[in-house]
């Protein structure tokens, strides 16, 4: 990491206490990714120790990984049958902190001059009442998920809207419950502050914003990459976890979007790669294999490399859903040079709306116009999306913005001195 990021002062090396329902990993969703910077920014500036659920099957290969970034670790693996059921149960808040995992939380706290503890997600964060008093509580949301529940409710018919209205208040108080037992409350996305402020106004002081960002070094043009795709096709590539609501504009964009195209051209294919890395309603290959020119990959809940399919696509579009996954897809395809084509509330939260970082639609016409442009000037480019063309510029420009705005390390900055004035030094640990 380049020096000048780095803070000066007592905050580094003081002693953090990181508490998460999952193991933070790379190669995981958007959240598990999110909280895996945290603790790998933090690490460079407190002894850090970390309690978490982990599943030993799908979390073994990133043990030491993980490992090498703390000073102490508690992995709580739940056994059985409910294991998936449990860990799900944990990360939004249903159910009360691991007996062991609270048990060694306090233990350490006793031990070791804890300053600060950073709870990822709404769950843990629900559950820092329990902890010993006299530290900092920081709770990393990511998003307001009562309020992503309450507008899939607005739409739904019934009886499902009063199922998501329900889960929506249920979330809601878990969310209120994590704001009144934390000092600092950290969203992913400027809108998700104002939502919080709006509906936990007792908590509203709190929230604060610290955006998620991007490793460019890792999505880089710069990789050379082997192409996934048969000889001869021109790719449009939808990628990012295509669950729920995803997984609904998925089949828009194939139906509405892709068919018409594809009538025209039958060297024109559709790749809707899953990155989905836990279990969840995943897109079903159903009625999407039998349409012409889709192709499904990942969606196995496993950790799934897209930089492959990102490198060779002509173009990439924007999941049509607002949100952290879907904001962190599109950061991801920036990184790599590519030209996105989105919805305006796909690309509102990185403000890139129009030219030169990105491209817009704002319906089904208007997606295959814009599509039909940047095939017809990348017809003679090559199949990484390489030449001088409009598609070529906006890529370039993406990727600029990355580097300027959204790398991790310009994102997490000022995060150790969020923290520094209430953590003990690394000094007093003796």
């Amino acid at each position: 990491m380049n020096a000048r990021f780095l803070p000066a002062g007592p905050a580094a090396g003081a002693e953090l206490l990181v508490l998460a329902p999952c193991l933070p990993r790379p190669d995981g969703d958007a959240a598990s990714l999110r909280w895996y910077q945290l603790l790998r920014f933090l690490a460079r500036h407190f002894r850090v120790h970390l309690g978490c659920s982990a599943d030993p099957l799908r979390d073994g290969a990133q043990f030491s990984r993980v490992r090498a970034l703390c000073h102490e670790t508690c992995f709580v693996a739940p056994p059985g049958i409910g294991r998936s059921m449990r860990l799900a149960a944990m990360r939004f808040g249903a159910m009360r902190m691991d007996p062991a995992l609270q048990a060694w939380a306090t233990r350490l706290c006793a031990r070791r001059p804890v300053g600060a503890v950073l709870a990822c997600g709404a769950g843990m964060g629900a559950c820092l009442a329990a902890l010993p008093p006299g530290l900092v509580r920081v709770v990393d949301f990511v998003e307001l998920d009562s309020d992503r529940q309450r507008r899939r409710g607005a739409v739904r018919p019934w009886p499902g809207a009063a199922l998501w209205r329900r889960q929506a208040r249920r979330l809601l108080a878990i969310e209120r419950g994590a704001g009144a037992a934390c000092d600092i409350a950290l969203f992913a996305g400027a809108a998700d502050v104002a939502r919080f402020r709006l509906f936990a106004p007792e908590s509203a002081h709190k929230a604060q914003l610290l955006a998620s960002g991007v490793d460019p070094e890792h999505y880089s043009p710069h990789i050379l990459q082997r192409s996934p795709y048969r000889p001869g096709e021109r790719v449009l590539l939808l990628a990012g976890p295509l669950q729920g609501d995803a997984a609904d504009a998925a089949r828009w964009l194939a139906a509405e979007v892709f068919a018409p195209l594809r009538g025209a051209d039958p060297t024109l294919s559709l790749y809707l790669a899953d990155t989905s890395a836990h279990a969840g309603r995943r897109l079903s290959p159903g009625a999407l294999a039998r349409q012409a020119g889709v192709t499904l990959v990942g969606g196995q809940g496993v950790p799934f490399d897209v930089r492959p399919y990102l490198a060779h696509a002509a173009l990439v579009l924007a999941p049509p859903a607002d949100g952290h996954a879907a904001g962190m897809a599109v950061l991801a395809a920036m990184a790599m040079q590519k030209p996105v084509l989105g919805l305006p509330r796909s690309l509102s939260g990185l403000a890139c709306l129009q030219l030169p970082e990105a491209l817009a639609a704002a319906d089904a016409p208007g997606f295959r116009a814009r599509i039909a442009a940047v095939l017809a000037e990348t017809g003679t480019e090559t199949g990484n999306g390489t030449g001088a063309g409009q598609a070529s510029a906006v890529g370039r420009a993406a990727r600029a913005r990355v580097l300027r705005e959204h790398d991790w390390n310009l994102r997490l900055a000022g995060l150790p001195a969020l923290l520094a004035s209430a953590v003990q030094p690394l000094a007093s640990a003796g």
